[in-house]
């Protein structure tokens, strides 16, 4: 049994299907089963990470931890489930690229302490290091279906984006196979783009042109706080921004390695999602 956390997020509702594929039987975590959308092969557990039930651990041998963000501190939701987790035998943690580049910015600090929780828990562990997923260019949702104006801040790096289907199946071949305990994988795409090649590549699979602009960080701050966004979570963003610039385009070979095929393309995932941008 694989206890899957996260499983509603966008690598969860990868991962949990995946796993059932292999054979796997998975048990998903949700706050909310009546809005959850779980494959019905999978038992659904009901919980909150921010007051996590032992039992929920019961007959689990492997974890996928993934934090969903919804509570206050993520850091403390990871730990209370490590501490649970006397009886399993093989965490697997998401944590970001961040932590593999030394990153001091708010997001990989916090992924960096998790890793070491995991570490000094006890059960055999495995780190997974994504990068940029593609998923993150969903903000440009409202700009395509309006003016088809994409504005980035000025001087975004260029990154090889991972799609997360990738890092789910990563995730299913480390939790199902053997051979990965104590090891941690830094996960790309396989190319890096820059975020002008990354517009046009996205006007191509909606069959239009989209205008690219860079705009001053403080006109990209305050859209974002327009959004709804804390002014924290802002902060860390622009953080996290420039200290991977010169590091979101390095590429790694993990999805070919442990998957034996190269990785998704960026023009996969917007021919894939052409229909949400319409």
């Amino acid at each position: 049994m694989i206890l899957v956390l996260g499983s509603t997020g966008k690598i969860g509702r990868e991962l949990v299907p995946a796993l059932l594929d292999r054979g796997a039987r998975v048990r998903a975590l949700t706050r909310d089963p009546s809005r959850a959308r779980i494959d019905p092969r999978a038992e659904v557990a009901v919980g909150d990470l921010d007051a996590f039930d032992p039992a929920l651990l019961d007959g689990v041998e492997r974890v996928f931890v993934l934090t969903s963000g919804h509570g206050s501190d993520p850091l403390a939701q990871e730990q209370a489930v490590l501490k649970a987790a006397t009886g399993v035998s093989h965490v697997v943690k998401l944590s970001t690229t961040g932590v593999h580049f030394g990153q001091t910015d708010p997001i990989s600090l916090v992924h960096a302490e998790a890793e070491r929780a995991v570490r000094e828990a006890g059960p055999d562990w495995t780190i997974l290091r994504p990068g940029t997923f593609m998923d993150n260019r969903f903000a440009w949702l409202h700009a395509v279906r309006g003016d088809g104006v994409i504005r980035v801040p000025e001087g975004d790096p260029a990154s090889a984006l991972v799609h997360v289907r990738d890092i789910a199946e990563v995730a299913a071949t480390v939790l199902t196979g053997d051979g990965h305990a104590g090891k941690t994988y830094p996960i790309t795409g396989g190319e890096a783009l820059t975020t002008r090649r990354q517009v046009e590549i996205l006007g191509d699979a909606l069959g239009r042109r989209l205008t690219y602009v860079e705009e001053p960080e403080a006109a990209s701050r305050a859209r974002m706080l327009g959004f709804g966004w804390p002014a924290s979570a802002v902060d860390g963003v622009f953080e996290l921004k420039r200290q991977s610039a010169g590091k979101e385009e390095i590429v790694f070979d993990t999805v070919r390695e442990l998957l034996g095929r190269a990785p998704l393309t960026f023009a996969d995932w917007a021919r894939e999602h052409a229909g949400s941008f319409a």
